[in-house]
């Protein structure tokens, strides 16, 4: 499901799409958090490169993935916090790893993959791409990491106008890095991961444990930690939402 090749100083993390992260599949988050934390942990490594093998980085989800995730949420609250929210999880083994994550996005970014790409160092989009807002469909989306991202207009403006970004608007917004033809995308997020891995390790080191003192100053973590009442509060709208249908 999950690929890990290293090439370098770069590990290449691959799967098929982001898709299984819509549904709350929570075995396909701590594999992927497993494989970024497995590569941030080798002294050999010093870049990360996310990337899909499909046209789509993370299709859009279709209404049983959102009811199944809905269902994981609330049976399994404890395991699906664990496995995407908490700092043991996904999202902030991403925003807080101590090595450069580079995410390379082809086609539809819904609202995980923007996930993804929050949590990343650089983002490398085709210029065709789409990125959905996370914070009316995900729990554990942190707007807070969205304003440091990109100012904090920005990401209310991602978060009020109700329609997906296409690649220019997330280029000219911050949100990407880099915005090139589908066919060279993949090139150039590893060229930049190459980059990264020039570097030396120590000064990579110390200046990833800044960022991340600054993103847990910002209230990153606190942000993470509310998903559960998140969730909580999304799952009575929609149940409001179906009494009223």
């Amino acid at each position: 499901m999950i690929r890990i090749e290293q090439v370098g100083g770069v590990a290449l993390i691959t799967f098929a799409d982001a898709s299984p992260l819509s549904r709350a599949d929570t075995r396909f988050a701590l594999a992927l958090r497993d494989a970024a934390r497995d590569a941030a942990d080798s002294d050999d490594v010093k870049a990360i490169v996310l990337r899909s093998d499909r046209a789509d980085f993370a299709p859009a989800p279709t209404a049983a993935d959102l009811r199944i995730a809905s269902a994981v949420r609330e049976a399994e609250r404890s395991k699906w916090h664990a496995a995407f929210c908490a700092p043991s999880g996904l999202y902030q083994n991403l925003a807080y790893c101590k090595k450069t994550v580079v995410t390379a996005v082809r086609g539809h970014c819904s609202a995980v993959g923007s996930m993804l790409v929050l949590c990343s160092d650089h983002t490398v989009c085709a210029d065709d791409s789409r990125f959905e807002a996370p914070f009316t469909a995900l729990p554990e989306s942190s707007l807070v990491l969205a304003a440091l991202t990109m100012r904090l207009n920005r990401a209310k403006s991602w978060m009020l106008g109700g329609d997906a970004w296409n690649a220019d608007m997330a280029l000219r917004a911050g949100l990407v890095n880099l915005a090139v033809a589908a066919d060279g995308v993949d090139a150039r997020a590893r060229s930049a991961a190459e980059c990264a891995a020039r570097m030396p390790l120590d000064g990579v080191a110390m200046s990833k444990l800044l960022v991340e003192a600054f993103l847990d100053t910002q209230g990153v973590g606190q942000d993470f930690d509310m998903a559960g009442f998140h969730a909580t509060a999304l799952q009575a709208a929609e149940r409001a939402a179906g009494a009223g249908a």
